[in-house]
């Protein structure tokens, strides 16, 4: 048997070499990383999640009766599983590293892609059956939501419209309403769609589209720019340590 030295061990250009059986997980994804392949991962789960909540938010309140009917559920079930290996591949796939929180803002864009879609065919909904009426508010109630580990003040109240009877709103602390103010709302008749104050936006679906074709393009740039920088590092580290994988 033979025997391991004791102290730091180094490599062949004077770097300390980490100990046996333990592995930098920033190191070891970087040396995971194939630029190419995971740009073609990246915009295959990108696209594919996108295609799906935009085909269940369309099938939801064009032709089905709500979102929880079996197909429109389907299809946000698979683009919440697409999400999640996206999620998993580009930032979970490191562990706690210092530079996870880098990874997630890197991706905020790509992964608002699908809301953006989704809101767009909310949109599309309003600007083609909404009503809008002029509603009274009749309660308000503070409650608190989490959000970046935090507990943050929100008001909900509730509205009552000439036509569209009781109604929810959620809005922040700078934006409340009193009870008794009345507020313009549109909503769907046919309540398939979210309801939002104001008059419809009357911005046509491809103008959605447009905006989460910019998004796309402008997340998969910067997402090649840091893959690409992370891969660098991985080949200079392995290059100073004169072995891969180090």
């Amino acid at each position: 048997m033979v025997q391991q030295p004791y102290g730091p061990q180094y490599s062949q250009a004077g770097h300390p070499l980490p100990p046996p059986g333990k592995r930098n997980p920033e190191h070891a994804f970087e040396d995971r990383i194939k630029l190419g392949r995971d740009m073609v991962v990246g915009a295959v789960l990108v696209l594919a999640g996108t295609a799906c909540t935009g085909a269940a938010a369309w099938y939801a309140m064009f032709v089905a009766d709500a979102l929880g009917t079996p197909v429109p559920a389907a299809l946000l079930a698979a683009a919440a599983l697409l999400f999640l290996a996206q999620v998993w591949y580009f930032v979970l796939r490191e562990g706690r590293t210092k530079l996870i929180a880098a990874a997630i803002g890197v991706h905020l864009v790509l992964f608002a892609i699908p809301i953006l879609v989704f809101i767009g065919v909310n949109e599309q909904v309003l600007a083609v059956r909404g009503v809008t009426e002029s509603c009274t508010v009749t309660s308000q109630e503070k409650v608190y939501i989490r959000s970046g580990g935090e507990r943050e003040p929100r008001y909900e109240h509730t509205l009552e419209c000439p036509t569209g009877g009781e109604l929810g709103l959620r809005t922040r602390p700078h934006s409340r309403y009193e009870v008794g103010e009345s507020v313009v709302i549109t909503y769907d008749p046919e309540g398939r769609a979210g309801h939002r104050t104001g008059e419809p936006s009357g911005a046509p679906l491809a103008l959605f589209g447009a905006i989460a074709a910019a998004a796309f393009v402008l997340g998969t740039v910067v997402r090649v720019i840091y893959l690409r920088f992370r891969c660098n590092r991985g080949a200079k580290r392995r290059a100073a340590f004169g072995a891969p994988g180090l």
